[in-house]
C-alpha cells in the first residue's frame, strides 16, 4: 500500500500543466475578445492637427451629417488625438465645396479630403460653367448612395408612345442639369419626349406639381420618406405610380424594395435591352445621381495615406452607429477600394462625358424653344429608338 501523506508528484506535474494550457488558452480568447479601441490604446496617438475635411454643404445637409459621422471615427482609427475639423460651405450642390477643394490644394496646408454629393458630380459631367474643379482627379474612399426612383401619371400596361402620341412629357426638375437627369435620359431611351420643368427643387414641390397637374413625371429620392410620400400622392392621385427606378440591375441591395429597374422596364416595353452610348450616359446619370456622400482624396495623394484613409473608412462602414444612420435613410455604405469601381461609372471616361454634352446640346434649345402643348420634334436619338 502506498503511503497517503506523500504528495503524488506525477499528478501534480499533470494538474500545474494543465493550469498552464487553461491559462494560455484562457489569455488568448480574452485578448481576442477585447475592444478594437483597447488594442490601438497601445499605439502613441498622433497630437498634430488634421487639416479639415471641406464639406459640400451645411450642417442640415446630408453631406454634413455624414462629415459629422465620419470625421471622429477616421479619426480615431488613423491614431489621430482628435477628430477631423470640418469646414462646411453653403450651396445645395455641392459645388462651392468642390471649387473650395481645389482651390485649396495649392496651399502648404491642403485639406484633408472632400465630403461631396452626387449633384457635384453631375455638374461637372454637364460642363456647368462654375465648375472650376476636374472630379475625375478624385480618388473615392467612402460613399453612401441611394436611389431615385421615377413617378408619373402613365400605365406601363398601355404603350408609352401611343399613351402620349407625342405631346411633350413635363418632367419636373430641379434645373436642367441637375441631378434628375437619368429621369430625361431614361424617357428620352424609351422613345418619347421629356420636357423639362426647371423650379423643383425639393420633393415636397415636385409632388405638389405632380398633384396639380403642372407637370407628368417627377424624380423622388428612395428615401425614408419614399413610401410616405408615395401613399399621400395616390391618395390625391391614384393613377400616380412608380415607373422605374434609376438604379443599374442587381446592383442594390435586396432589402431596399425598389420598383423594377429602368433595364427591365425597357426590355418590357421595346422586347430587347437598352444599347449604345446613350444608354451609356444614362448609367453615368443615374450613378452621380445615387450618390448622397462620397469623401473624396486628391489624385495625388501619397499612397500611404490613401491606403491609410481606405483602413479607416471601410473600419468607419463597419461601425454599428454609421451603418444604422445608411439603414434608416435607405442608404447603402461603400468603402475602400470597392468606391473605385462604382466611380468609374459615375466620372467615366471622356468619350462618354462628350456624348452627354452633346445630348444635352442637341435637346436644351429644342426644350427652351417648346411651344406649350405642341409635340416636339424627334431627336435623332428617338428616331433610332425602335
Amino acid at each position: 500500500m502506498p503511503r497517503t501523506d506523500q504528495p503524488d508528484h506525477s499528478s501534480s506535474a499533470r494538474l500545474f500543466s494543465r493550469r498552464l494550457l487553461l491559462s494560455g488558452v484562457w489569455g488568448g480568447a480574452v485578448s481576442a475578445l477585447l475592444p478594437r479601441h483597447a488594442a490601438r490604446s497601445a499605439t502613441p496617438l498622433n497630437t498634430q492637427p488634421l487639416s479639415p475635411l471641406i464639406v459640400g454643404g451645411t450642417s442640415e445637409s446630408i453631406c454634413g451629417q455624414w462629415a459629422a459621422l465620419l470625421a471622429p471615427v477616421l479619426a480615431e482609427e488613423m491614431h489621430h488625438a482628435d477628430p477631423f475639423p470640418l469646414r462646411l460651405t453653403t450651396g445645395w450642390d455641392g459645388v462651392t465645396g468642390g471649387n473650395l477643394f481645389d482651390i485649396q490644394q495649392e496651399q502648404p496646408t491642403p485639406p484633408s479630403g472632400l465630403i461631396v454629393p452626387g449633384s457635384g458630380l453631375i455638374a461637372a459631367l454637364t460642363g456647368d460653367p462654375r465648375v472650376h474643379y476636374d472630379a475625375q482627379r478624385w480618388l473615392p474612399v467612402f460613399m453612401s448612395c441611394q436611389p431615385t426612383v421615377t413617378i408619373g401619371k402613365i400605365s406601363l400596361h398601355r404603350s408609352f408612345a401611343g399613351f402620349l402620341q407625342g405631346r411633350p412629357l413635363r418632367v419636373a426638375v430641379s434645373a436642367i442639369s441637375g441631378p434628375e437627369l437619368p429621369t430625361l435620359v431614361a424617357l428620352d431611351l424609351l422613345g418619347m419626349h421629356p420636357l423639362p420643368a426647371p423650379g423643383y427643387g425639393t420633393p415636397d414641390a415636385a409632388i405638389a406639381a405632380l398633384k396639380a397637374g403642372t407637370v407628368d413625371v417627377i424624380q423622388l429620392p428612395f428615401d425614408e420618406e419614399y413610401e410616405e410620400r408615395m401613399a399621400s400622392l395616390q391618395d390625391d392621385e391614384p393613377n400616380a405610380q412608380p415607373l422605374f427606378s434609376n438604379v443599374l440591375p442587381a446592383s442594390v441591395s435586396a432589402r431596399l424594395r425598389l420598383p423594377p429597374d429602368f433595364t427591365t422596364i425597357f426590355k418590357q416595353e421595346r422586347k430587347r435591352l437598352p444599347t449604345g452610348r446613350l444608354y451609356d450616359v444614362w448609367k453615368t446619370a443615374a450613378s452621380a445621381a445615387s450618390l448622397k456622400a462620397g469623401l473624396m482624396l486628391p489624385n495625388l495623394s501619397a499612397p500611404d495615406l490613401v491606403a491609410r484613409f481606405r483602413h479607416a473608412a471601410q473600419a468607419a462602414a463597419s461601425q454599428p452607429a454609421l451603418r444604422a444612420h445608411a439603414r434608416e435613410q435607405n442608404q447603402i455604405l461603400i468603402a475602400g477600394l470597392a468606391c473605385s469601381a462604382l466611380y468609374a461609372d459615375m466620372m467615366p471616361d471622356l468619350d462618354r462625358i462628350l456624348a452627354l454634352r452633346r445630348w444635352l446640346s442637341v435637346n436644351i434649345p429644342r426644350w427652351r424653344d417648346a411651344p406649350a402643348g405642341r409635340p416636339l420634334p424627334p431627336t435623332a436619338t428617338q428616331q433610332n429608338t425602335d
